[in-house]
């Protein structure tokens, strides 16, 4: 699983930090890196980019969320080995801008 993320990790390492967020990688030792941004917005939140075997070249990018002790989730989108890595940096700031504290 290391390789898969080899692609993706330094715009995960680069954006959690310029996000404040806590990088939880292969969280619960699944193919998935979680950036847990709740300490920078007003509920429980964390944006999920996971991998899979069945579709090697795609990481989707999830935006979860706990509010009223029901968690939400939205797709936010999929990036693809052959996009540039700014693509994915676009994706998880998009994500990240929708939980701006209100």
């Amino acid at each position: 699983m290391d390789q898969a993320f080899e692609l993706v990790a330094p715009v995960l390492r680069r954006v959690a930090a310029a996000e404040g967020a806590r990088l939880h990688e292969f969280f619960r030792d699944d193919p998935v890196w979680r950036l847990d941004l709740s300490s920078r917005a007003r509920v429980d939140a964390a944006i999920d980019v996971s991998w899979s075997e069945e579709r090697p070249e795609e990481y989707a990018v999830t935006l979860i969320w706990w509010e009223n002790d029901q968690l939400h989730r939205e797709d936010v989108g999929l990036f693809t080995r052959d996009q540039s890595p700014d693509e994915l940096e676009r994706l998880l700031k998009d994500a990240a801008s929708r939980l701006a504290p209100r």
